[in-house]
């Protein structure tokens, strides 16, 4: 999974890498005598520092003292400043090469590893202190690590073959594990509290008891020696020398992950605290991205629930069938990590691609077929496909190379089905000019047809005579000629369809769209009808559809659900799209009405209707604003009309809509422009009542209502200065407030 290394850098040959637990800095020693600190974020080195031309072979960060240590096949260790690369101390620790050195977790302690064959304990708190060596291996010794579960345990590997558990109090061994090799042991780590995982030579995982030291297991792990493994939050990681870097669960101790690390031999690895990993081997450095847990699915399916899912989660491959969607079975664990799988149309096999190899497996009982060169296997018969391999298509029947067929003009590296001669292919997407294209295959012709480029196309589905293209943000229906009938915007995350429906997860739901073709008749016009609806309940990605049945899947939790589909209300949805008359299916006039809404039918939509609310809204979509009135039967909606009335010009119309509803600012307005002095007066004296004052007087002023006007006023300091400048409108002087 090359699409995982993040930054790759060439260096001499990489003997150890080691990250910092609080900061973003991993250690980089080289086996010609340099060392380096690099950011583990922006992938920069930061400084880097050398002890000459001697092998570095083991580092390790003394967090708690802000430095690190290295050693070296002179055997010495030396202690940095992190911060200024500053020689604090060193010590002759050893008479030989210098393989591991391993920090106490707690106590201000280091261990160090060396083909002497001796382990030693410093006390690193004030310079560099020998406590205890600890003797007892017949060869190097080349790992090391500190026990979680026990502050005086210490783990050892050696090439004798042998893990011992040391007292670093005695500097006695509490146990040596038992063998389970035969070859010489590289590397040892404590994981969590339950394990110990040591491994070596043979290529080999071997898992401990912590607690008892009985071996649990041995599983394969790299086709060459084992060099490195490291503990990550999830299990360990596993590295060797042939150059992959490998993830394990302790749930099944079986890899999750495998990645090329593209450093030729890797020797060391370490994790960041964001939780990627960093490599180093023969050719330098490689920054791999962390694994995020995918889940890969094939569908299939005879009927609602004669069907089956394929489910691969990372190296897992389950099987569900509709009978029983929550009972899964896991079908097996795989050694590597799949790009794609795919089921038979009968359900019997399932295909597994991985780097390029397409390999067959029964259903039944997990046994490899057939393993072939290739990609994107399309299964064409019960046993038999096409794969993409070198840039064309390759046809297997009943399990047997039948032929190659050439793609004039393009590299393909994916294809899929379209039809049963029918196939869409593309070209690799960093390509300067990426191809997508419809070709024809037939049963004999070595050399495919071209039928329509499609550039930019993600998936393809054909009904009758036309052809519905999925892009990332749309989807097209076009006729054979390839011109475009009808085109329907929206997100396309994942999709299935079934006939003449298409059902598209939009990311935020689920939509279907009916594709109708006319019997006969004008094509263009009947497709421009197609029309997107939603499915509410459905939220998950989109697996397949049989019968009445919609599959999802909800990636969160593994489960597979079912939604039924409509058929009833999606059948008269269809006539509609062709201009038919059907009856509305019981119990769906309401979605039947929304429909007509959605294509501006609002006619017969209205014709439907049984609900005065929805008649209401519906006079108002038409603009029969007189018949609207007639339902207003609220304020609020009375309201509503008068502001309709008014934007229509219809100031009479809406000052009587004004009156019934609860707006005095409206009326007062409204009546001014119908020049009333009655209704104006009427409307004023209706928003003093509510408390509308500044309204209210300014409808009583424009009626020359000098009365209610200086009852408004009363108790303000206009008040003396209105009595004296208006009369009231019985025609005498208005009268100063007697608060006054």
């Amino acid at each position: 999974m090359k699409d995982r290394i993040a930054g790759r850098f060439e260096k001499a040959r990489v003997k150890q890498v080691v990250s910092h637990r609080k900061e973003p800095l991993s250690l980089v020693v080289l086996y010609n005598g340099e060392f380096e600190m690099w950011n583990t974020i922006s992938m920069s080195m930061i400084k880097s520092g050398s002890i000459g031309e001697i092998p570095i072979r083991a580092a390790a960060f003394i967090e708690d003292s802000e430095c690190f240590a290295i050693g070296a096949d002179d055997g010495i260790v030396r202690i940095y400043c992190i911060d200024t690369f500053k020689l604090k101390c060193q010590v002759t620790a050893h008479t030989d090469f210098i393989r591991y050195i391993a920090v106490h977790p707690v106590l201000p302690y280091l261990a160090t590893a060396s083909d002497d064959t001796t382990i030693k304990i410093w006390d690193y708190s004030q310079d560099i202190t020998l406590i205890k060596t600890l003797s007892g291996h017949t060869h190097f010794v080349m790992g090391l690590d500190f026990s979680s579960k026990d502050n005086k345990i210490l783990y050892s590997c050696s090439l004798d073959h042998a893990i011992i558990a040391w007292n670093i109090e005695t500097g006695t061994p509490i146990k040596t594990l038992s063998k389970a090799t035969k070859t010489g042991l590289n590397a040892v780590m404590a994981v969590t509290d339950k394990y110990i995982i040591g491994a070596g030579d043979d290529g080999k995982i071997h898992v401990w008891d912590a607690s008892t030291y009985t071996l649990i297991t041995s599983v394969s792990g790299h086709t060459g020696p084992v060099t490195s493994i490291t503990q990550t939050p999830h299990g360990f990681i596993t590295a060797g020398e042939d150059g992959l870097v490998k993830e394990w669960s302790t749930k099944r101790f079986r890899p999750e992950t495998v990645t090329p690390a593209t450093v030729q031999r890797v020797w060391s690895t370490a994790t960041t605290r964001s939780g990627d990993i960093l490599a180093g081997g023969d050719s330098g450095i490689a920054f791999i991205k962390h694994a995020q847990s995918r889940t890969l699915y094939a569908f299939t399916a005879r009927d609602k629930i004669d069907g089956r899912v394929i489910l691969a989660e990372n190296t897992q491959i389950t099987q569900i069938k509709l009978s029983a969607p929550n009972n899964p079975r896991v079908v097996s664990s795989l050694s590597f990590l799949p790009d794609r799988v795919s089921i038979s149309e009968s359900g019997r096999y399932v295909s597994v691609e991985s780097d390029g190899t397409v390999s067959v497996y029964t259903v039944l009982g997990f046994l490899l077929q057939i393993s072939v060169p290739g990609t994107s296997l399309v299964w064409t018969g019960p046993e038999s496909f096409i794969v993409v391999h070198a840039g064309n298509l390759v046809v297997y029947t009943d399990f047997e190379a039948d032929r190659t067929i050439s793609v004039p003009g393009v590299r393909a590296v994916s294809a899929e089905g379209v039809s049963k001669t029918e196939y869409f292919i593309r070209s690799a997407a960093e390509e300067s000019d990426p191809v997508a294209r419809i070709i024809s295959v037939s049963q004999t012709d070595t050399t495919a047809v071209d039928i329509l480029d499609i550039p930019g196309c993600i998936g393809v589905h054909k009904y009758k005579s036309v052809y519905a293209l999925f892009y990332p943000e749309r989807v097209d229906i076009i006729s054979a000629d390839g011109s475009v009938i009808s085109t329907l915007s929206c997100k396309v995350v994942s999709w299935c369809t079934q006939e003449n429906l298409l059902f598209i997860q939009t990311g935020g739901q689920v939509i279907y769209a009916i594709i109708t073709l006319p019997k006969q008749g004008n094509l263009q016009k009947a497709a421009n009808k197609m029309h997107a609806i939603a499915l509410m309940g459905v939220t998950g990605t989109l697996l397949g559809a049989c019968g009445d049945a919609l599959w999802y899947l909800i990636k969160e939790s593994g489960r597979i659900c079912m939604e039924d589909i409509p058929r009833e209300v999606i059948s008269w949805q269809e006539g509609i799209l062709l201009g038919e008359k059907r009856p509305v299916p019981e119990g769906h006039l309401r979605e039947c009405i929304h429909f007509l809404v959605s294509l501006h039918m609002l006619e017969e939509a209205y014709a439907l209707a049984d609900d005065a609310d929805e008649k209401f809204e519906l006079l108002i979509q038409m603009g029969r604003l007189e018949e609207a009135e007639e339902l207003a039967d609220t304020e609020a909606k009375c309201t509503r009309m008068s502001s309709l009335f008014a934007r229509a010009g219809r100031v009479e119309a809406a000052l009587r809509c004004a009156q019934k509803g609860g707006s005095p600012e409206d009326e007062v307005l409204l009546a001014c422009l119908a020049g009333s002095s009655k209704d104006i007066s009427t409307a004023a004296h209706r928003a003093a009542a509510a408390g509308k004052s500044l309204v209210a007087l300014a409808g009583a002023y424009k009626a020359e209502q000098f009365d209610l006007c200086q009852k408004i006023l009363a108790g303000t300091e206009f008040a003396k200065l209105f009595a004296r400048t208006h009369t009231s409108s019985q025609g005498t002087q208005a009268q100063p407030s007697t608060n006054e």
